[in-house]
């Protein structure tokens, strides 16, 4: 891994520019043709891209920091966005780490790494956020079989890279992702599932595409289940929708949801919560409630 880190300390604001006024779609990806679940297609909104973040100054609130990761698995370069809490500076502790896939995804109000940022300082929550950037690459990374490199990314290359330069808790490591990202979170679960071994211990998996390339994920919580054998899986699942059967992944996550209870995996903590939101929507409400029930 060849990883380069390029600082600048500030809270990161709204931007003042888009770079290259990047667009891609969203893929929403479930039954009917990449939509959500359910028999219609879910709306594919839009997803602009982030450019360069300005540097900006420091808040009491905490500070924010960027760098540039490498990675040898994808041949690809990510840009990061890290928000270190007001305490990290004058402690010696060591901190949970909160990997966001789509970090530079421009999610109302302003994108999701500073969206999820405003949610931990509102709530006091003293937890490091890593917005992973690298969003136009998401059909390519989130989905079979670009998956398999990306997931290898981010626990051989990335958490390895952000715990030899910030204070980390290994045992709460938590990752999270909308729609496509969303299913990659579950994806990573079974991929570790079935290694016997565990990067992450949280799961935050919203909205997901668990009906696009079914048969892939499917392929790969089989793998976990004949893996493990009734072997304990350390680790908690939050499986969030949102309730519009068509608009909505609400019946491919379901689905995921009731496959993985009847499993009955020990030792996995898995929950399910649905939400009067629309497809991206669903992002905010669903962090915040993970949140709550992880940072009691």
């Amino acid at each position: 891994m060849e990883a380069t880190m390029q600082f600048r300390g500030g809270l990161y604001a709204l931007m003042s520019a888009v770079c290259g006024a990047l667009l891609i779609a969203l893929t929403a990806c479930g039954g009917g043709g990449g939509g959500g679940g359910g028999g219609g297609g879910a709306a594919l909104p839009i997803l602009p891209v982030m450019g360069a973040p300005p540097t900006t100054t420091p808040s009491a609130a905490g500070r924010t920091e960027t760098a540039s990761i490498s990675s040898a698995k994808t041949g690809a370069t990510y840009e990061l966005q890290i928000y270190l809490p007001p305490s990290y500076s004058g402690s010696s502790a060591a901190f949970p780490v909160i990997y966001a896939l789509d970090g530079d995804a421009l999610y109302a109000p302003v994108s999701r790494f500073h969206n999820l940022k405003e949610i931990l300082e509102r709530r006091r929550v003293e937890a490091i956020l890593i917005g992973i950037g690298g969003t136009i690459r998401r059909s390519t990374d989130y989905t079979i079989p670009g998956a398999l490199p990306y997931h290898e990314f981010l626990k051989s290359e990335l958490v390895p890279f952000i715990e030899s330069k910030y204070r980390s808790d290994p045992s709460k490591r938590i990752l999270t992702g909308l729609s496509l990202s969303g299913s990659m979170t579950g994806h990573a679960l079974f991929l570790e599932g079935a290694s016997g071994t565990l990067t992450f211990s949280h799961f935050l998996s919203f909205e997901g595409s668990y009906g696009f390339q079914k048969d892939d994920t499917n392929d790969l919580e089989q793998k976990m289940y004949d893996t493990q054998k009734g072997k304990t899986i350390n680790a908690t699942l939050i499986l969030a929708r949102c309730g519009d059967p068509v608009g909505c992944n609400y019946v491919s996550v379901g689905e995921m949801y009731e496959k993985l209870l009847q499993r009955g995996y020990p030792g996995l903590t898995l929950t399910e919560k649905t939400y009067s939101t629309n497809h991206v929507g669903t992002d905010l409400p669903a962090f915040e409630d993970a949140i709550s029930m992880i940072f009691k």
